[in-house]
């Protein structure tokens, strides 16, 4: 009886949770429309920021909040399996552009990490936390699982991909304006390559186009620099 009463606690305690993530995303994506999509109104920096506000004002430790909210990571096999609906309806100027569209893709994955490698080392960082570094513009399952082979931390390769994934949202939009680009193809390409799985879920609010594109970029970029890496340096 104790046993019963136990897990319907926790699953209650697990579902104010979800819901209560549910709702700060709904009124992050309200604030983000009425700040017409500014930078500094981005959807998951707001969402994070309330969820972390909420966890202190209770006092309880974010781990714990975590394991509340691990269910829900039982919908990113789904999600990412959706993701090739985007890419097959785009399959058609996919062909007409034929291999082009992967080198862009091949030369993003490769300055990524070589980039955040470069400036560790230049700055004698340790090596933990260079290996951990490579990973930052991969996907996090691939970058904690990659992390790992390369003697990195994974938990810390998972911060820095969020982290990395939330710049390359909010610069890319200053980057068009500056270099005057407006593109979906391009738009799509570089959020995929560059800003992983939060940089996708920004491409498909832009188009569909985007969204096929930021897709393609998506997988070609974890599987080849995951293997890469791994091969090299593992």
């Amino acid at each position: 009886m104790m046993l019963l009463i136990e897990s319907a606690d926790v699953i209650r305690t697990s579902a104010m949770w979800i819901v209560l993530l549910l709702a700060c995303y709904g009124l992050s994506l309200r604030l983000a429309r009425l700040c017409n999509q500014h930078i500094i109104a981005n959807p998951i920096i707001i969402t994070t920021s309330l969820m972390l506000l909420a966890s202190q004002w209770i006092n309880i430790n974010v781990d714990i909040v975590m394991g509340h909210l691990h269910p829900l990571a039982y919908l990113l096999g789904p999600l990412t399996v959706g993701l090739a609906l985007p890419v097959y309806n785009q399959l058609a100027v996919l062909k007409s552009l034929g291999f082009k569209v992967l080198i862009p893709i091949f030369i993003g994955g490769l300055f990524a990490p070589i980039s955040a490698f470069s400036v560790l080392s230049v700055f004698e960082i340790e090596h933990t936390w260079q290996m951990t570094m490579l990973t930052k513009s991969i996907t996090t399952p691939f970058a904690m699982d990659t992390a790992n082979i390369l003697g990195g931390i994974a938990g810390l390769a998972a911060v820095f991909v969020i982290i990395t994934g939330i710049v390359g949202v909010m610069v890319l939009p200053l980057l068009n304006r500056v270099l005057n680009i407006n593109d979906d193809k391009s738009n799509g390409l570089v959020l995929g390559t560059i800003a992983h799985g939060i940089g996708t879920a920004k491409a498909v609010q832009l188009s569909e186009q985007a969204a096929g594109f930021a897709s393609l970029a998506l997988c070609v970029n974890g599987i080849t620099t995951a293997i890469t890496l791994s091969v090299l340096l593992g």
